[in-house]
């Protein structure tokens, strides 16, 4: 059930921007903001954790300046298909990121999976720490998982733009781009799920080394 509850946050993103426009247009609202008020309302979420948390990293600049290009999309081009497009460009800019991490050696990957991988465990952190520095082969996960998502992702944002593009509608366009985008998503979940057994044997040999056998199985 944790797991589960891990990627609650990742489905919301997914089915609440389209229930929402299609709510909000019901009631009365025109497209260009019926969009922006469903498609801000997780990255206003993302936006509201990050100040509270008085920590900025990437991810939360990425929301941000997403959340702002939405409410200037909708100000000012009165563009219902722009509006709607701009989580594309967002994906493609998060997915280049995303390459790039991995290219270079720094794969994102690695910190933002280390809060389920250590759960707040000091000696599990350590060792999540000591494992970059002595495990080649977990490296090399880290940076073909990191390299792979973003490609993925990428993929996915040029389709998504496509589709918004050459829709008849633009309601027609809301749901026809979360049918990739829904692939995409099982796509993802399944490589972090293929790569997850190994990373997790590494960082426990690595934890072994630390604390010894006996003393592993007692902190499990």
């Amino acid at each position: 059930m944790r797991r589960l509850a891990a990627f609650v946050p990742v489905l919301l993103d997914f089915g609440v921007p389209t229930l929402g426009y299609f709510v909000l247009h019901a009631l009365g609202m025109s497209d260009v903001w019926a969009l922006t008020v469903a498609g801000s309302a997780t990255a206003a979420v993302t936006a509201v954790n990050t100040a509270r948390s008085r920590k900025v990293d990437l991810f939360g600049i990425l929301v941000a300046a997403e959340l702002t290009a939405s409410i200037a999309l909708a100000v000012w081009t009165r563009d219902p298909r722009l509006v709607l497009a701009r989580t594309g460009i967002y994906l493609v800019i998060f997915g280049a990121v995303l390459v790039w991490s991995g290219a270079s050696g720094r794969p994102m990957t690695y910190p933002s999976a280390r809060p389920m991988a250590t759960k707040g465990d000091p000696v599990r952190g350590q060792a999540y720490t000591a494992v970059w520095d002595n495990s080649v082969e977990f490296r090399r996960i880290h940076v073909r998982l990191s390299v792979a998502i973003g490609v993925v992702m990428i993929a996915y944002a040029i389709l998504r733009l496509a589709i918004i593009f050459t829709a008849s509608s633009v309601a027609q366009a809301v749901w026809a781009q979360e049918i990739p985008g829904t692939v995409m998503l099982v796509v993802v979940l399944g490589l972090i799920r293929l790569n997850v057994p190994k990373l997790r044997r590494i960082v426990d040999a690595e934890q072994e080394k630390l604390v010894g056998p006996d003393l592993q199985l007692v902190t499990r």
